[in-house]
């Protein structure tokens, strides 16, 4: 399932739409209500998944970070085939598997962006004295008995500026690349495209993206409220929120057969 990385930079180039934060929430909800057993499936099967890849000895940290890009895209490949009327498929959740290269080079990228955001404040920190500060607490480890004290051993000033450039570098990023993984399973893009096609389409709307970000993350984590259990609910659901924004700014869902040529595309070729 691919749209030409053209219809995607006609998308660019339109209005964007009106932000609509109430409405992807409550068709996060309903999609989760109608498709209740197989979201929780997805959501056990695939905890299992990443415990025994991280389980495995010297490989576990790759292994996990090569299918958590593909586990990833899973809700929103679930949710748009759903919405297009599509009978109920749990295999749809792992069908980014077949776009395993794109989606991990897309998800690394983003990585890698992200720790340059991040790297100003970690350095600040490192000038406050925060590696000698863990060196001690490792050393204690496991009984952690006569811990120095943050403020102790380390600058509290530069700490809190550190921390203050962490957040933002960070804050930044996880915003303006929110849709990167998305885009990567979606359109014909290579990971540069994507995260540069997610930067621009949040951009348009990036604080409304923010209060969502922040407002569906508290839904999310209000699951955790009933014993933890909760989450199992609220997760998913918000997840798939988080596709409706996606594909309201994308208009994917507009009616368009994305194994259709398109006529513009194929002028314009």
């Amino acid at each position: 399932m691919n749209f030409p990385s053209s219809r995607l930079q006609r998308i660019l180039a339109e209005a964007p739409v009106q932000f609509r934060m109430g409405d992807y929430i409550s068709q996060g909800f309903k999609l989760m209500n109608d498709n209740f057993g197989m979201l929780i499936g997805f959501v056990l099967v695939s905890t299992v998944i990443s415990f025994l890849c991280q389980s495995m000895p010297y490989v576990g940290f790759f292994l996990s970070m090569a299918i958590t890009p593909v586990l990833s895209v899973g809700y929103s490949q679930f949710a748009y085939m759903v919405s297009r009327g599509h009978k109920p498929d749990f295999g749809e959740f792992f069908k980014g598997f077949s776009k395993i290269g794109p989606l991990l080079l897309t998800y690394l990228l983003v990585m890698l962006v992200s720790l340059i955001a991040i790297l100003p404040g970690l350095i600040i920190w490192y000038q406050a004295g925060m590696v000698e500060w863990l060196v001690e607490l490792m050393d204690a480890y496991p009984f952690f008995e006569e811990i120095p004290s943050l403020g102790d051993m380390v600058d509290m000033s530069l700490f809190g500026i550190g921390m203050a450039l962490i957040l933002i570098g960070g804050l930044a990023i996880g915003l303006f690349s929110a849709w990167a993984l998305q885009i990567a399973w979606f359109f014909e893009v290579g990971p540069v495209e994507a995260l540069d096609a997610s930067r621009k389409l949040i951009a348009r709307n990036w604080t409304s993206m923010l209060g969502f970000l922040i407002i569906s993350g508290l839904i999310a984590m209000s699951g955790a409220l009933l014993c933890g259990i909760g989450v199992l609910y609220t997760a998913p659901a918000v997840t798939c929120a988080h596709f409706f924004a996606f594909a309201d700014s994308t208009h994917i869902l507009d009616g368009e057969d994305e194994n259709k040529p398109d006529l513009i595309d194929h002028f314009i070729a």
